[in-house]
């Protein structure tokens, strides 16, 4: 097989691609820069033609020359984006360019023969690429940072932000535990909650709480009860064995709404990824979002393997399992992250509450600038272990039984000692107080008077009060004269004990043995337990005995019925020809990219070729559409202004034109092209609304003619009044197909 060099390849599949075009557009292209038309002609000579054009010096130097900032900034996108389509262009430029202007500013350079458009065969969408005849030109003016642009720092933040520690999370959950009813029906932290948050941790508490209470929920790692909410242990010790960055980027994930794992796993990643690739001096919003942008489409296969690359399994399978338990079924990875920038416009702020991002403060046009948060910044965010490899003492015990924990533990071993104290204050340091109530509690999640003194001994410099020692012992004694239980109980006489203390399928079930005789089981269901007595064997054990229920008040709820009508990555360097680099970061002092021509030069190749078309005998439409060339920065030579291949016809219509809207919307429909619709529309800043789509029909009644399109870029079909246009413009739909 012959090799062909990569450049050749990429040469002929653009001659292919240009061939392929609808017959319309092909020959108007071909009269832009070969003039008329005569026949007898052959489609592949005009080609070679046409790349004998873009063959000599002077042209491709002019086409060079023309172009503007904004010409560079969208061919510096088409570039770095990999595979870019319109789709993803669209909303690479989201927040800076509307779709309209785009779509137009992508149709021109098409037609100036800087990019083509190409099929893939593997996805089967159009792919926009740089036209290689003109590489050498172009890829030296193109580099990131036209599209990652470095900030001007106008004005640094004076606030100074609240960041999440473990401790201050590990606090957090103790007033969970003991303020089960904090939260309102529809997911909000009570008042009276609030301000009792505040008056614990400070002054913006209950923001950063609520937004932790609302991902907890999200997360199942909290639950309703009867009470109100009470925590899952198990599923807060995984989440606790998580890395610190991927606790909180869950939680600023989670925050912000329910997901699938998937989903999670995805938007965490991005997030993290994202914020790790901030250069020291910052990005705008508008640059960090684009910076996410980048990130995922270079390699949208790590996202979607997340879950194996992220080494958080336990964690990961026990969602899975309170996802099918509750129903919540959330976004699929794909559809979350087809607008990566929007997934993380929508988590910027959260994560400067945990400490991922920092808004640093304000460029000239009064944009934020965000840095890299603290947390990336730390050694070691699980917490620092001593040189004989335990975790420092941490915990300072008075006599009261107040206890000061300072930091320097992780969440995984300050949750074991929530469970044994009460918070009191929070600041520097938290304090907590060990009373009845909490050893109570402790007790109750299945820790005993030994387990107790050792987890608190653990992280204690000294050895603990003899009189808390004393207390504890007096609060077991209490504590274990009456036991409540819940579940499923196994009642057998003593003949029987030794029968069902034996069974292999009873004896692994036996979660505790309450009297001679009273066996509590660890079974969920009855479904489990009837199983397990056919397994057993044992036929004198009979069907589950239950306490007779009776029906308390009504049978259904009465209520009344309302009858009214009802979101340093990429470094710097100039492109590079595609069979070396994708890309230098080398990022050197003086490189030259970007525009090479200034205003004033590329004004007067304009007033020249005007001056030109002032001096020639022809009509008026002739003129017009020569003009319009000049102005598209299509003719490059003077021996472009060929009036002849001028072809006449109406493709825009306005104002009170009616008949001219309809016919421009018809010939649309017959030559398969698209449509640009203005509407005033005084809710919008610029005041017009631009509509660009492909028109499939028109729906005609005696008052108004209805034109149905499939707008771009949401692919959706909706009708529009052709009566109440202020313009319609007829377009080609090249750049789209």
């Amino acid at each position: 097989m012959i090799k062909v060099n990569p450049k050749v390849q990429r040469i002929i599949d653009w001659r292919e691609s240009f061939i392929t075009l609808p017959d319309n557009h092909f020959f108007e292209l071909i009269r832009m820069y070969l003039g008329e038309i005569h026949s007898p002609f052959n489609k592949q000579k005009l080609v070679e033609e046409l790349g004998s054009f873009l063959r000599k010096e002077e042209n491709r130097q002019t086409i060079v020359n023309l172009l503007s900032e904004s010409d560079i900034l969208i061919l510096a996108a088409v570039y770095y984006i990999p595979n870019a389509t319109s789709e993803k262009l669209a909303a690479f430029f989201d927040s800076t360019i509307k779709f309209a202007r785009l779509y137009e500013r992508l149709l021109n350079l098409e037609e100036r023969l800087l990019i083509y458009r190409h099929g893939d065969s593997n996805t089967r969408k159009t792919l926009i690429s740089l036209n290689p005849m003109l590489e050498d030109e172009i890829l030296p003016l193109l580099s990131k940072k036209i599209l990652l642009p470095l900030p001007v720092l106008e004005s640094r933040s004076e606030e100074k932000p609240s960041i999440l520690t473990p401790e201050k999370l590990a606090a957090f959950v103790n007033y969970v535990c003991n303020n089960p009813g904090l939260c309102r029906a529809d997911g909000s932290l009570k008042k009276r909650d609030c301000e009792k948050l505040e008056e614990i941790f400070g002054s913006g508490a209950d923001r950063l709480f609520q937004h932790i209470f609302t991902a907890f929920v999200n997360l199942s790692l909290v639950k309703e009860s009867l009470n109100g909410y009470e925590t899952d242990r198990a599923r807060l010790r995984a989440f606790a064995d998580l890395d610190e960055r991927l606790q909180y980027a869950y939680l600023s994930v989670a925050g912000a709404g329910r997901f699938s794992r998937t989903s999670l796993m995805c938007q965490a990643k991005l997030l993290l990824e994202t914020a790790n690739s901030l250069p020291a001096t910052g990005f705008t919003r508008t640059c960090v979002l684009r910076t996410a942008f980048l990130i995922f489409e270079k390699d949208p296969s790590s996202f979607s393997s997340a879950e194996r690359s992220f080494g958080a399994g336990r964690f990961s399978s026990i969602l899975a399992r309170a996802q099918e338990e509750e129903g919540g079924s959330g976004e699929s990875a794909n559809s979350v992250l087809q607008n990566p920038a929007a997934v993380i416009d929508r988590l910027c702020d959260s994560a400067c509450l945990f400490g991922i991002l920092e808004e640093y403060g304000k460029d000239e046009n009064g944009e934020s600038i965000f840095v890299k948060g603290s947390l990336l910044f730390k050694k070691n965010p699980a917490g620092e272990k001593t040189g004989d490899g335990a975790f420092p003492k941490v915990l300072n015990i008075d006599a009261a039984f107040n206890v000061t924990v300072f930091p320097g533990l992780p969440l995984k071993e300050l949750l074991p000692l929530m469970q044994i104290m009460d918070l009191k204050q929070f600041d520097t340091a938290a304090v907590f107080e060990i009373t009845r109530k909490s050893i109570m509690r402790a007790f109750d999640s299945g820790l005993n008077e030994k387990q107790i003194l050792e987890t608190v001994e653990r992280f204690c410099p000294y050895a603990l009060p003899e009189n808390l020692r004393v207390s504890i012992e007096d609060w077991s004694n209490s504590y274990s004269s009456a036991s409540l239980y819940k579940g499923y109980v196994l009642k057998v006489d003593e003949k029987s004990t030794v029968l069902v203390q034996n069974n292999p399928s009873i004896a692994p079930k036996i979660s505790k043995t309450i009297a001679p005789g009273a066996f509590l089981l660890n079974i969920n269901s009855d479904e489990e337990a009837l199983t397990l007595i056919k397994e057993s064997g044992l036929d004198f054990i009979g069907n589950i005995q239950t306490p007779k229920n009776e029906l308390l008040g009504p049978a259904f709820p009465v209520f009344e019925v309302n009858r009214s009508a009802g979101s340093a990555l990429l470094g710097g360097g100039t492109a590079q020809l595609r069979s070396g680099a994708m890309d230098s970061d080398a990022g050197e002092e003086g490189e030259r990219y970007g525009v090479i021509t200034t205003d004033q030069e590329r004004k007067a190749h304009f007033d020249m070729l005007r001056g030109l078309l002032d001096k020639m005998a022809i009509t008026p439409e002739q003129r017009e559409g020569l003009l319009l060339r000049i102005n598209r920065k299509i003719i490059l030579t003077p021996q472009q202004l060929n009036a002849d291949s001028v072809k006449l016809e109406q493709i825009e219509a306005n104002g009170m034109d009616y008949q001219g809207k309809v016919h421009v919307a018809e010939s649309a429909i017959a030559q398969n092209m698209m449509l640009e619709l203005e509407y005033d529309d005084q809710n919008i800043p610029e005041g017009i609304q631009v509509v660009v789509g492909t028109p499939v029909s028109l729906e005609k009644n005696s008052l108004d003619t209805a034109v149905h399109l499939v707008v771009e870029p949401e692919h959706e079909e909706r009708a529009f009044s052709l009566g109440r246009a202020r313009n319609v413009k007829r377009i080609r739909g090249s750049v789209l197909k």
